[in-house]
């Protein structure tokens, strides 16, 4: 330890306690008690999330709204949709907007009345 740096002591405790740290760590997760206590609480876990999900679609389905289900059945249809118009627009020749046609502006103000 050197005598100019007084961090010095911090560090090499920190890294004396990071070494303990980590042996305990491996040690506790080779135990037989430890994984079969991570698989218990990870199929706890994937059976919260499955009633979870069961008691919203119940819910929304009570109070009459799409469930996320049905919004994603729905983005892909519209997006099928949108497919087809682009297809039919290209046979079709179909440039678009105008970009010679007047645009009103946009702002806050009403347009000026013509007298």
């Amino acid at each position: 330890m050197n005598p100019q740096d007084p961090a010095a002591f911090f560090r090499e405790m920190l890294g004396h306690w990071e070494k303990a740290a980590n042996n305990f760590g491996a040690d506790t997760m080779k135990s037989e008690e430890f994984v079969r206590g991570m698989s218990a609480l990870s199929a706890a876990t994937a059976n919260m999330q499955a009633n979870t999900h069961q008691v919203m679609e119940r819910v929304l389905a009570a109070a009459n709204l799409p469930s996320r289900t049905d919004i994603d059945d729905l983005a892909r249809r519209i997006a099928g949709i949108e497919t087809a118009l682009a297809r039919i627009e290209a046979k079709l020749g179909s440039a678009g907007p105008d970009p010679a046609k007047p645009r009103p502006r946009r702002s806050r103000k009403p347009p000026a009345r013509e007298s």
